[in-house]
């Protein structure tokens, strides 16, 4: 079993720090910014049996007693990279919820290029994982392409039925805001969801291939008098001969469903009906993480590269 340093107490650090303990895995360290939570125990926020109290930041934690850091915080590179850095130094195997991590190369290369070299030169491993990016719209159809010769096309539909997620998720695609609202937030970059792109670029990576000739967009859907309901994004380009398009509707009326449709030798079409909930699969999957990553190579691996057996 693992012993693990949770950096990040929110809805889903909370429900990641649960399942560990329902694993059998020891949380020697809780690493979280919330003046409310700092110096508590986990036993008084969680009713866990667990006596360990809540630091304040990383430099406070004690790295050496712990083999994996999950840092289930913040969804760019560029606002985690130093927290990792310092996970890494401290030899630890790290596995992160942020978005972009789960294909670094595209929104922080220097970044991503620098962490590459740190984990490499410390031994370790350094992962992003998730449900979305991280499985339904990347791993999954990775697979489902690897039974098709030749695929000319990748159709990746995810819709989300908001009103049953999180208000966080609510707030995120913008549902309740104005037109005018929705457009000033997207443009301060609040609005939407972070990821897309980087699935994209996994689907292609599987295929052997550099994605190219990348196009995206985020757009409001609206009700009755300006009022926003949600967003519909997409995100295209090319891997070679292969076209890959994403789509992802996230509202107040879609329905809950996944489907991965590949144009190929044999043409594969799968659907999950109601969907896959982001919330429990991402849970499962960084605590799977966290059980495979110590047999991974070292350096900064995708989800594509991650062992599927922990043994």
């Amino acid at each position: 079993m693992a012993k693990v340093i949770l950096c990040g107490m929110g809805a889903i650090g909370t429900e990641i720090l649960k399942h560990l303990h329902e694993r059998g895995h020891e949380v020697v360290g809780v690493v979280d910014s919330d003046p409310a939570k700092v110096g508590r125990t986990i036993a008084e926020l969680t009713g866990l049996p667990l006596g360990v109290r809540v630091q304040q930041s990383i430099q406070q934690a004690h790295l050496a007693d712990a083999d994996v850091g999950v840092y289930a915080a913040l969804s760019r590179v560029e606002d985690i990279v130093e927290d990792i850095a310092g996970l890494l130094s401290g030899g630890l195997d790290v596995v992160t919820t942020s978005e972009e991590m789960a294909f670094p190369r595209h929104a922080g290369a220097d970044e991503a290029s620098k962490l590459d070299a740190l984990a490499k030169e410390k031994g370790v491993t350094l992962v992003g994982v998730g449900v979305n990016p991280g499985f339904v719209m990347d791993w999954v159809p990775a697979v489902i392409a690897s039974a098709s010769k030749n695929p000319t096309r990748i159709h990746i539909v995810r819709s989300v039925d908001v009103s049953r997620r999180r208000q966080q998720l609510q707030s995120k695609v913008g549902v309740g805001h104005t037109r005018a609202k929705f457009d000033k937030e997207l443009a301060e970059g609040k609005l939407g969801h972070i990821g897309l792109v980087e699935s994209a670029h996994l689907v292609a990576l599987s295929l052997g291939k550099e994605l190219e000739g990348i196009s995206q967009g985020v757009f409001p859907v609206l009700g009755s008098e300006d009022y926003v309901m949600g967003v519909r994004q997409f995100a295209e380009g090319k891997a070679g001969a292969c076209q890959i398009r994403l789509d992802l509707e996230m509202t107040t009326t879609s329905a809950d469903f996944d489907v991965i449709e590949v144009t190929g030798d044999p043409s594969i079409k799968v659907r999950f009906e109601k969907g896959v909930f982001g919330d429990s699969a991402t849970v499962a999957m960084v605590v799977h993480a966290v059980e495979r990553v110590g047999r991974a190579r070292p350096g900064l691996i995708t989800i594509l590269d991650l062992p599927l057996s922990g043994r």
